[in-house]
């Protein structure tokens, strides 16, 4: 046995004089050290450091109970007598609270012992394995000298795997070290350590260089990032690609198709400089307005001009690509219109709108002389870079494309109002997108041009008639003015006057000798395309007859205002003869019990060369042509001779 101070000790010279301990005092010390606890951290494998086990033991015996030469077989027996004394004459009144907490004590007791059982059991088969492992190594390296005397110790199961002499050993002598082929080694790896610290030192410059070209990069991209912000384009990041910037230049309120494009992501290439996405604004297109009277182009839109851009090559393709994708909105709205205004003659021929310029053919018109308004999308590249000379109808061409766009931009606006609304109830029933009202006010304008271009052409002629025949009359035209260009003081109001029917007023008056006043026709003309009222119609307001009269054709207007000429000139006539009578209808004056008749007959407005003015007495027949340049008596003089004086 040795000491805490690690010195062996005899238990039978400790005890002195006494006498020796014999075999039941040792098995009495054996069940002492087996009461104390030991802690399950000295069952476990220790280092080569820590101290020996029962050297702990030994210790904390010492530590206890004093030198062991105070230990004796008599002062043992008397211990362990008095403590089952001490157990049975317990307190057996004890609560029944304390008795359950020792028995539970003692049941943690003996948990606590067969753990540390089952610790020390798995170490020591832990130790085992690993010490017939060793000796299983140790017999197979024998095995290659002694074979016989290896086998013995080694296991079955190594013999079945491993043949004998498979592992051997040898043994070296130390080598002399070679000096020079050390100074080799040392110079190689010098120059090892040199090469890797100069690859080392190029791999930092490359870097650097890397870095300062991707800061350049990065620098000259933000600049053109924050110079297009600047100008106002909205710049966020892509919804599918959340690490890219893109810029919005397109319009919410487009329809699906042409939103979603509206967005573009803003890419950089290897020098930093920014590319919008698939090559967005090197194709834009542009959208084109031609006037064509027959087989000729008399006007055209203007088309921008590409090479006077002062803006940098990105925001110009921002721009080229806003416009783009508008123009080909607007070009798609327009022929989605177009299939509900074929009625009004409006149809599509490669890939080119054609509207007329009025609403019912006329019969006077030949295909020379029938206008037509051609609409059609195409690149900015086919555009010529030449001047073209202008021509009579460009600012109608202009004025029409113009509009098309405000149109498109009204458009916008009631979609954005409609979705600014409460929403209607939810329904199954799929809800169409209502088509814009682009083309049907230009129809509208249209429409009105040319019937004021009619009748102001009619009245000239009229004027010219009644003037061959030295007859006063007068015409007030109404050059086209529409109410949507005057005192418009938002878009909203403009845009609503161009939806609504467009009035003119034009005027005839006519001097008749006995009236003090002259004879005064207005025509009111009135065009819409819209419900309930479709093309124009023109309001007649008459001094004689009836005071006002609707007539929806431009021949019937001419037919109505030649009679009614021819009935003011009568009623000229007939005021200073007696028994005479006049047939409104016709302009022909007759006499009571007589077959006599005077008949007045205007013609204006199917044919200039027909153009006239024809008196017709009892006697004789007298005609005056605008075209005439023959000078003879006018009509109220012929009248006189031939009508008031004969009578």
């Amino acid at each position: 046995m040795t000491d805490t101070s690690g010195r062996g000790v005899d238990l039978s010279q400790a005890r002195g004089a006494q006498e020796p301990l014999s075999r039941r005092g040792k098995l009495l010390i054996i069940t002492i050290m087996a009461d104390i606890t030991l802690p399950s951290s000295l069952l476990q494998p220790r280092d080569e450091n820590e101290a020996d086990t029962l050297l702990s033991v030994l210790g904390r015996i010492h530590d206890e109970r004093g030198h062991f030469r105070h230990i004796t077989e008599q002062g043992l027996q008397a211990e362990i007598a008095a403590n089952e004394n001490e157990e049975e004459s317990s307190d057996t009144d004890e609560d029944e609270d304390s008795a359950e907490v020792d028995g539970a004590e003692g049941k943690d007791r003996r948990e606590q012992l067969w753990t540390a059982r089952a610790e020390m059991r798995q170490h020591v088969d832990s130790a085992r394995n690993e010490a017939l492992i060793a000796l299983d190594f140790v017999s197979l390296l024998l095995s290659k000298d002694a074979p016989k005397q290896a086998e013995l110790t080694m296991s079955p199961h190594l013999k079945q795997f491993i043949k004998p002499g498979t592992l051997a050993m040898d043994v070296w002598h130390n080598v002399q070290p070679d000096k020079e082929q050390q100074k080799l080694d040392d110079t190689i790896a010098r120059s090892w350590r040199m090469q890797s610290l100069q690859a080392s030192a190029d791999s930092l410059l490359g870097a650097a260089t890397r870095l300062e070209k991707n800061v350049r990069r990065e620098t000259h991209y933000w600049e053109q990032v924050l110079s297009v912000s600047d100008k106002g384009w909205s710049i966020s990041r892509l919804p599918r690609e959340r690490h890219n910037l893109g810029v919005r230049f397109g319009f919410l309120e487009a329809l699906g198709e042409f939103r979603d494009r509206g967005l573009a992501a803003l890419r950089s290439d290897e020098d930093g400089n920014v590319l919008l996405d698939k090559g967005m604004g090197n194709n834009s297109k542009v959208l084109r307005v031609r006037i064509q009277k027959g087989d000729t182009i008399i006007g055209v839109s203007q088309m921008p001009d590409t090479s006077a851009d002062s803006e940098s090559a990105l925001e110009a393709r921002i721009r080229h690509a806003r416009d783009s994708l508008y123009e080909e909105e607007l070009f798609h709205e327009i022929i989605r219109e177009s299939r509900s205004l074929a009625s009004y003659g409006v149809d599509m021929r490669e890939s080119i709108i054609r509207l007329p310029t009025r609403l019912s053919p006329t019969a006077s018109l030949s295909a020379s002389e029938t206008h037509e308004v051609l609409i059609d999308l195409l690149p900015l590249t086919d555009i010529e870079t030449k001047p073209r000379e202008k021509q009579s109808e460009d600012a109608w061409a202009q004025a029409i494309a113009l509009a098309l766009r405000l149109f498109l931009s009204y458009t916008h606006r009631e979609r954005l109002v409609r979705r600014s609304e409460l929403p209607q109830p939810m329904s199954s029933a799929k809800r169409d997108t209502p088509v814009a009202s682009i083309m049907r006010p230009v129809l509208t304008l249209l429409q009105h041009r040319t019937v004021l271009a009619d009748i102001s052409t009619y009245l000239q002629r009229i004027h010219k008639t009644l003037d061959a025949a030295s007859v006063e009359a007068s015409i007030e035209t109404a050059p086209f003015d529409p109410a949507l260009l005057r005192s418009a003081e938002t878009i909203d109001a403009l845009m609503q006057r161009g939806l609504t029917p467009i009035h003119s007023r034009l005027k005839v008056s006519l001097k008749v000798p006995h009236l003090s006043e002259a004879l005064e026709y207005g025509i009111e003309v009135r065009t819409s395309i819209s419900p309930p009222a479709f093309g124009s119609a023109m309001l007649v307001t008459s001094p004689i007859g009836l005071s006002r009269v609707e007539i929806p054709d431009i021949q019937e207007l001419q037919d109505y205002l030649n009679t009614a000429i021819a009935n003011a000139l009568g009623q000229g006539i007939i005021n200073k003869l007696t028994g005479w009578t006049l047939n409104d209808r016709c302009g022909v004056l007759g006499k009571a019990n007589s077959n006599d008749k005077i008949g007045i007959e205007v013609h204006a407005g199917e044919d200039s060369a027909h153009d006239g003015f024809i008196l017709r007495t009892p006697k004789d027949r007298f005609e005056w042509k605008a075209q005439d340049e023959m000078k003879q008596n006018g009509f109220w003089e012929t009248v006189k001779q031939e009508v008031w004086n004969g009578a």
